[in-house]
């Protein structure tokens, strides 16, 4: 594995502060659909250059801001109750039945996990933020970043309803 690029480090974390700061915003601006999946775009693609770094943060994660996660269940909260079908594992041999997944619970996991990751980088705490964000990025945020956007794409992208 290639050592994570100073430059690297940089663009996912401003690109994890631009994602929270549009989800606590005073507007979603023109286009939140649109908006959103070129957030979780950038943002998965990014993420693939952290590192798998060691760390023990899992219990112990930084409790958010109330009134930075309050704006931001709010803007959020009119993508909740946009249900699509989902598949944990998307092996064509896997006996699974869909799930439904709702868009507004996954932009909103998305966030928590970045903002918490944020919270660790500005109090220095930069090995424990690197390993909270790689290591949700392939067990949960970055799950809840594909399924979003597949849902984007389906429920509004694709019908042309994007400017």
């Amino acid at each position: 594995m290639q050592a994570l690029q100073p430059t690297q480090l940089g663009e996912f974390v401003e690109l994890a502060c631009g994602y929270c700061q549009w989800c606590e915003g005073q507007s979603l601006g023109i286009d939140p659909e649109a908006q959103a999946a070129r957030w979780l775009a950038l943002l998965y693609a990014s993420a693939l250059s952290l590192p798998r770094v060691g760390g023990e943060y899992g219990s112990d994660l930084p409790e958010l801001p109330p009134e930075t996660l309050a704006r931001a269940e709010s803007n959020l909260a009119r993508f909740f109750g946009w249900y699509y079908r989902a598949w944990s594992d998307p092996d064509p041999a896997a006996q699974e039945a869909p799930g439904m997944g709702d868009l507004g619970d996954d932009l909103l996991d998305v966030y928590t996990d970045l903002k918490r990751g944020l919270v660790l980088f500005e109090a220095g705490m930069v090995d424990d933020a690197l390993w909270h964000w790689s290591f949700l990025h392939r067990i949960h945020w970055g799950r809840h970043a594909v399924h979003a956007l597949g849902a984007l794409h389906g429920m509004h992208v694709s019908k042309g309803e994007s400017v």
